[in-house]
């Protein structure tokens, strides 16, 4: 599958970010693999998984998915949900309910300008940091 330069140049850069990084075509999923956890939190760093939706970079990416089995201060969150659309990864997912606070800023034609999906994988920390 041919992707829009881009949806290539901001993988490149995730690339570079995260070693061992997983890009699925079908469904446009993300494997980032030993995504940094903060405090209190089962795993220091577990694999985190997210899809770019059709019409990226107009329509903004909502949500991530993480292991099941991670819990915080070993309580799993009340909002960590069982994974209704399966990642194309082994194992069993939990889907976290997650978008860029405020808006999605309007992106530029470039990769670098407004949200990408650099921003928006950074953004999962804060979302971790809530706990549970």
């Amino acid at each position: 599958m041919i992707l829009p330069p881009r949806l290539e140049r901001e993988l490149a850069g995730l690339r570079k970010a995260f070693e061992g990084l997983v890009f699925e075509d079908v469904g446009r999923w993300v494997l980032l693999p030993g995504y940094s956890f903060p405090d209190k939190w089962s795993e220091g760093a577990a694999s985190v998984v997210f899809q770019v939706p059709v019409g990226y970079p107009g329509a903004p990416p909502y949500g991530f998915y993480v292991p099941a089995g991670v819990r915080f201060d070993g309580k799993t969150p009340a909002w960590q949900y069982p994974a209704s659309n399966k990642p194309p990864f082994d194992g069993d997912w939990a889907f976290f309910s997650w978008t860029i606070d405020g808006q999605w800023a309007a992106p530029s034609t470039s990769a670098i300008g407004g949200c990408n999906l650099r921003t928006f994988v950074d953004s999962f920390t804060q979302r971790l940091a809530e706990g549970a």
